[in-house]
């Protein structure tokens, strides 16, 4: 009587080439991962019919049976130079008796979106309390939050020599060189964008305010009409304020002047 084949069934574990065992299938089969190195190996399985063609089918797996590792501060592939800071954590394994989270857990910074949306939601909370927050009854009717509803006179700071400066160019200026700066064609010339105005230099301007000016061509025009002098009238606080009024309006960008420039200017006459 002849031999009658069966299936039969060899596993091979990574490249040996001597099986850990033979079945005749259905098998079944423990694998001890104990006697293994950590890391990653292939379990072969090669199945015979009984005309002794065979197919495989190989799959790969990882064995973990020492503490995991972790890393913070290097990662696969990383392209790096000089000294770098690492900080390594090992966990877990076979051989603890009791799993302890606080072991499991690597340090790790914040990251910058948690604390954006933490500040983003603080504020928001503050704003809506403030917005929205009402007193009960009773502590409405107290004095201290009566005093705290009461409005807060706001004291409004004005730029006293800009203002008295204003004042003044409308009093004595406006009706010539005009209030928006631009004077009359070929009787009283503009201010607005003058190169004696919006120089560095300050001399000039302040002696044509204090001494008045006639016959001057400007940009090519002969302005006939003359120019009072205001020596007289007005004051050397009073002319810088005029002065730096004329300077800062309509554009116009020269360097302010001071009461003290004008007195000397004056006491040194035309």
């Amino acid at each position: 009587m002849a031999d009658i084949k069966q299936n039969r069934i060899e596993i091979f574990l990574d490249e040996n080439k001597e099986s850990i065992a033979s079945y005749v299938p259905p098998a079944k089969f423990d694998l001890d991962t104990s006697e293994l190195e950590d890391g990653e190996h292939t379990l072969i399985i090669v199945a015979y019919g009984d005309d002794e063609k065979r197919s495989i089918r190989k799959i790969k797996f990882f064995v973990r049976n020492g503490p995991g590792i972790a890393i913070q501060g290097l990662r696969e592939n990383d392209v790096v130079e000089g000294k770098i800071s690492l900080l390594v954590n090992a966990y877990g394994g076979s051989t603890a008796e009791k799993w302890e989270p606080t072991t499991a857990e690597t340090p790790a910074a914040i990251p910058s979106w948690i604390w954006i949306m933490f500040i983003l939601i603080t504020a928001w909370a503050i704003f809506y309390f403030i917005n929205e927050w009402k007193p009960t009854e009773e502590f409405a009717n107290t004095p201290t939050y009566k005093n705290l509803q009461m409005p807060v006179e706001k004291k409004v700071v004005v730029n006293e020599t800009a203002t008295n400066g204003a004042d003044l160019y409308r009093k004595s200026c406006s009706s010539c060189h005009q209030e928006n700066g631009q004077g009359l064609t070929n009787v009283f010339p503009p201010l607005m964008s003058d190169d004696v105005i919006n120089s560095d230099k300050t001399d000039q301007h302040i002696k044509i305010v204090l001494f008045g000016l006639e016959g001057k061509v400007i940009n090519g025009v002969k302005y006939a009409t003359p120019m009072p002098s205001w020596e007289s009238q007005l004051s050397d606080e009073e002319i810088a304020a005029v002065i730096n009024h004329e300077r800062s309006s309509w554009g116009n960008k020269g360097k302010l002047v001071s009461p003290e420039e004008v007195s000397k200017i004056r006491a040194g006459g035309k």
